[in-house]
């Protein structure tokens, strides 16, 4: 399935790297990376709170395990990367198309 998922984002990144601008194309891409971000963080906070059974023991070295390791991981790394990229990121937003010369 990821792989379905991964050739579908390479082609609908294909067309609209053809079809618009290029602030577009930075804009919609960016969004999707900061959606798809949230949704991770927010899915890693109602594990670690709500105490459910979904990770096995760390001595069982069970994939969720791993999953939920490298979760975190990129839940804190896409943080020191959105703080570090902070001005590129408002000025993506607040730019005009006339200024894409």
């Amino acid at each position: 399935m990821e792989v379905f998922l991964f050739i579908a984002l390479v082609f609908i990144y294909i067309l609209t790297a053809f079809a618009v601008p290029d602030l577009i194309v930075k804009r919609v891409w960016l969004l999707g990376f900061v959606a798809a971000f949230a949704l991770t963080a927010i899915s890693i906070m109602f594990i670690s709170t709500g105490k459910q059974t979904v990770l096995m023991q760390e001595s069982e070295m069970n994939w969720y395990y791993f999953l939920y390791l490298f979760g975190s991981m990129a839940v804190i790394l896409g943080l020191i990367n959105l703080w570090i990229y902070r001005k590129g990121v408002l000025n993506l937003f607040t730019r005009t198309d006339e200024d894409d010369d």
